[in-house]
């Protein structure tokens, strides 16, 4: 036996099956490397998912759907009543000792069955207007309910926009705060470099240690104020906090100077646009209804009415007394099939002043409605105002603010020089280089502060919120 031979076979064997395993082994970690990474790629949110979101999961906006559904149930409820209604009945009765036979009226001793059937219907032919008038209101709540959802909504968009800048402004802070501690880190080394060369003293590269120190805690705030931008977004949202939530950071463009409308401009198309508006003036219309259906109460009513009813007695037969047949029950049944039409008048002449009652209630509820109506325009007026008051201060701040760091930036520039070359000590270049921060943040703030301002009025106008 050839041993030589069968281990260089086995070798051989093993070897391609590592070879194979690696052919199949490889693509799968390949797959699994693929799928990790793509998972720990952070999503990033935009604006309208971010919206979106919230519109979908927001509990007020789905309790106002839920709300306007029963709104739409009554409506179907009173439109039905238009329809003649309709129901049927059955009965048996086991009757002992002396009783009436239903189907003859006489009176018999024996104890006897006697089934019953009926089919009744009746239309509600005139009321005082009271059902048309009903279904009318009841469309106008239909719709006043479906301005109501529009009305959550733009609450909503409001929170998210807020929300949402809020996130932009702190990403904006922490930038700031990262390149001034950066631009602090990169001059301790150009102080350490000039003390080791005897250029500057010790106490110098101390203060810019002790800024370095304070540049490290602004980014560690600013951090931290981004964490809670994100939380608050995220419960705006409706979703889980999760550590890896990022916003898309749009190309925002430079802010107008000038205001292109005049705030009754802007409050004369709100009221066009806006879904309270629209809301509060259908609730107005259906109030006017409602004193309509509580005036209709004095009219008569006309009634319409008919039925089909027959009946069977075991102790009925037929032919005669001293020879009775059977009297089958679907032959009887039939021979007793009777039918009924009426027609009803009701004249409401005296009912303990309920109708007056219920009129004088609806008209103070209408002219409560009217009120609402007015205070609602009259809220929306104000905020328009306010915001764009708000607005005109806020470009004016953005403007002044522009102009201060632009004047603050020119002064730190040159203050850097000098210190870098020795001509200006630390403290002074510090000063400079603080107030230069504080412009920054000054101009953030303004910006964010112009921007929102600016995306509430567009808001009140029926603008698509956007943020490119």
């Amino acid at each position: 036996m050839n041993i030589t031979g069968i281990s260089f076979s086995i070798s051989l064997t093993m070897k391609n099956i590592r070879n194979k395993m690696k052919k199949i082994i490889w693509p799968i970690l390949a797959m699994i490397l693929i799928t990790t990474g793509g998972r720990a790629q952070n999503k990033l949110w935009t604006f309208q998912q971010c919206l979106d979101t919230a519109w979908q999961r927001n509990i007020s906006i789905n309790q106002s759907r839920l709300s306007n559904e029963l709104n739409k149930v009554s409506l179907e409820q009173v439109k039905a009543n238009r329809i003649p209604s309709l129901s049927a009945n059955a009965s048996e009765g086991l009757n002992f000792g002396k009783n009436v036979d239903p189907t003859t009226n006489s009176y018999v001793t024996q104890a006897y069955h006697s089934t019953n059937f009926g089919v009744s219907s009746s239309l509600n032919l005139f009321n005082g207007m009271q059902n048309a008038n009903t279904i009318r209101q009841n469309r106008l709540n239909v719709q006043a309910g479906q301005y109501d959802i529009e009305k959550v909504k733009n609450d909503v968009t409001l929170n998210i926009t807020t929300g949402y800048l809020q996130v932009l402004f702190a990403y904006e802070i922490l930038s700031a705060a990262k390149s001034q501690e950066s631009a602090t880190a990169a001059q301790v080394d150009r102080t350490g470099k000039l003390v080791n060369a005897g250029k500057s003293p010790e106490s110098d590269l101390l203060q810019i240690k002790s800024q370095l120190a304070t540049d490290n805690l602004s980014v560690v705030n600013a951090q931290i104020q981004l964490n809670l931008a994100k939380v608050t977004l995220m419960q705006l949202m409706e979703i889980p906090i999760t550590d890896n939530f990022e916003v898309e950071v749009p190309v925002q463009t430079e802010p107008p100077i000038e205001l292109g409308q005049t705030n009754e401009e802007i409050y004369k198309k709100s009221l066009e646009v806006q879904p309270q508006i629209a809301s509060a003036s259908l609730k107005t219309n259906a109030s006017l209804m409602a004193l309509k259906i509580s005036e209709g109460a004095r009219w008569p009513r006309l009634t319409l009415g008919g039925s089909l009813s027959s009946n069977f007695a075991s102790s009925r037969t037929k032919g005669t007394a001293v020879n009775p047949e059977n009297y089958p029950f679907f032959t009887q049944i039939w021979d007793n099939i009777g039918q009924s039409f009426s027609l009803g008048l009701s004249i409401p002449i005296y009912n303990n002043r309920q109708i007056k009652s219920n009129i004088d209630r609806a008209k103070i509820n209408a002219m409560t409605t009217q009120l609402s109506e007015q205070n609602t325009k009259n809220v929306l007026r104000k905020s328009i105002e306010q915001t764009y008051t708000d607005l005109r201060a806020a470009m004016k701040k953005y403007g002044a603010t522009k102009e201060q760091l632009a004047a603050v930036e020119s002064v730190y520039l040159n203050a850097e020089k000098k210190y870098d070359v020795g001509v200006m000590n630390a403290t002074d270049f510090l000063i400079q280089k603080n107030n230069y921060t504080q412009s920054q943040s000054n101009l953030i703030q303004a910006k964010f502060d112009y921007i929102f301002k600016q995306k509430i009025l567009d808001f009140y106008q029926g603008k698509e919120i956007k943020f490119n």
